[in-house]
């Protein structure tokens, strides 16, 4: 594992029993994440993106360890943590924070801004909490006379402005922000936006930002990772993915991101037939076989590997390079 790298996952997998019937005998397994391997260095913002039931918000729990993984293997700062005792992983997932979609269903409506903030404090053992609290809420845009307000007193954007508060309250050094901006917004989208921004600036933060919306991730990331019925499809950095993406899956999601002027189109037109396949029945070879308009006999019988056409850009298609 480089020095660089703040966290890395090898062929992560994470598979849920499933019964068809509550007394059957019969066990099968939803594949959510299925042989999943990244790495994102300190101080970077790797951008997962996909559909909805692409795996994208498992993968972000199991790294965290919310999720238990099936196989494979986590590392944070050097450390194996994939199988690590709890008691000793706690202090390690202290530097681990998720901030989640909804920013309302993840706050206590029954407590205080104060109180919600300064709960990890009190568990840290923090002298002159409210200082800190104040301090906290300042970091992110907000005033005094929010402390004592709670949840459902405040808007949508400055509930997400103390749901991140709160995740900084523990000094982390690797957030997961699931979506953070989708429920508000737009004009409050940019605002949180640049919030991340400039704290990563500030504080050196690692972010895994999953999102499904392309011309948020283009902004706001240094690398992106297409991801796909549980595994990563296309991985570069984000000029590569936006000006030289060689999947037909990541192509395809770029020409959903809306455009001012359609004639400004440089790319076939290429559209999306059906639906993601369910992960409880995955296809055989690549999954993406059966909406790819490219398809072959030989992609329905055999998985690709990863083809890397430029330095850190990977592709896993067996016709990479080879897409106009």
């Amino acid at each position: 594992m480089s020095i660089e790298e703040l966290v890395k996952v090898e062929n992560l997998r994470k598979y849920f029993p499933f019964k068809k019937r509550i007394f059957s005998k019969k066990v099968r397994y939803i594949k959510a994440v299925d042989g999943v391997s990244l790495s994102i260095k300190k101080g970077e913002t790797l951008a997962l993106v996909g559909e909805t039931g692409s795996g994208k918000t498992t993968t972000g729990r199991t790294i965290l360890r919310l999720y238990e993984p099936t196989g494979g293997k986590i590392y944070f700062g050097g450390q194996d943590i994939t199988k690590m005792p709890k008691k000793k992983f706690q202090k390690i997932r202290m530097q681990m924070q998720m901030i989640y979609q909804d920013p309302y269903s993840s706050l206590n409506p029954r407590m205080s801004i104060l109180n919600i903030i300064a709960e990890p404090l009190r568990e840290l053992m923090v002298k002159n909490i409210e200082d800190r609290v104040l301090e906290l809420l300042e970091s992110v845009g907000l005033r005094r006379e929010h402390m004592y307000k709670y949840p459902d007193e405040i808007s949508g954007g400055q509930q997400q402005r103390v749901a991140i508060a709160r995740a900084l309250a523990v000094n982390p050094k690797f957030i997961v922000l699931d979506e953070p901006t989708s429920a508000l917004d737009v004009s409050v989208q940019a605002q949180i936006l640049n919030l991340l921004e400039n704290l990563q600036k500030e504080k050196n933060f690692t972010y895994l930002f999953i999102s499904h919306d392309l011309s948020v991730v283009r902004y706001i990331s240094h690398r992106v990772a297409i991801m796909y019925l549980g595994k990563i499809m296309e991985i570069g950095m984000v000029e590569q993915i936006f000006e030289k993406s060689q999947h037909p899956y990541t192509r395809i999601l770029l020409e959903s991101i809306p455009v001012p002027d359609p004639k400004d189109r440089k790319r076939k037109k290429l559209r999306l037939p059906g639906e993601i396949p369910s992960p409880l029945n995955p296809p055989s070879g690549c999954p993406f076989h059966t909406r790819c308009p490219y398809a072959k006999d030989i992609c329905s019988q055999k998985e690709p590997g990863y083809v890397e056409v430029e330095s850190g850009h990977l592709v896993k298609c067996h016709f990479a390079e080879m897409i106009e």
